[in-house]
């Protein structure tokens, strides 16, 4: 088969445009300028349901099969759900309260045109899940809670 000079340069276009969004989407950053949610998603089981991400009592975080709370931004490598700002509490758990101290180093990955992954320090956290309560999960970003049924997730924030 052979081609023309004016079909190469179409390829060759569509080629490094290409590359070029995929590379602009790729991108991580440090702050998103709106709201969003968080569901927690286990990248390697297909039945693992994507769960929305809650903030529970005493401020930890958890996935649930529940209504998940919508309103968490980045700024500044921060994490904050309404104006709490995320922190790590006992065995690296996830929480949001006034107390704790603030951690940085939260970056948004975009994925697709409203999703993004959200880590820290490059790292996915575990989703541990919580005794004697079926399809709730805890959210940590080191050991958990030393059950043996921990598995890591994916963050996804879902842009409104």
């Amino acid at each position: 088969m052979k081609l023309s000079l004016s079909a190469i340069f179409h390829i060759t276009l569509f080629g490094i445009t290409t590359f070029a969004l995929a590379s602009s989407i790729s991108e991580p950053t440090n702050s998103l300028n709106q709201t969003f949610s968080l569901v927690a998603l286990h990248p390697y089981k297909q039945n693992v349901p994507m769960n929305p991400l809650t903030i529970g009592q005493y401020g930890y975080v958890y996935a649930d099969s529940g209504v998940g709370a919508g309103s968490f931004t980045l700024k500044n490598s921060k994490l904050f759900f309404n104006d709490e700002h995320a922190s790590l509490g006992k065995n690296g758990a996830l929480l949001f309260k006034p107390s704790g101290s603030a951690i940085s180093g939260f970056q948004a990955k975009q994925v697709s045109p409203v999703g993004y992954e959200i880590r820290l320090n490059n790292t996915f956290p575990v989703a541990c899940p919580i005794a004697d309560i079926s399809n709730v999960y805890q959210i940590y970003y080191d050991q958990g809670n030393a059950s043996h049924n921990c598995m890591g997730v994916v963050i996804h924030a879902n842009i409104f």
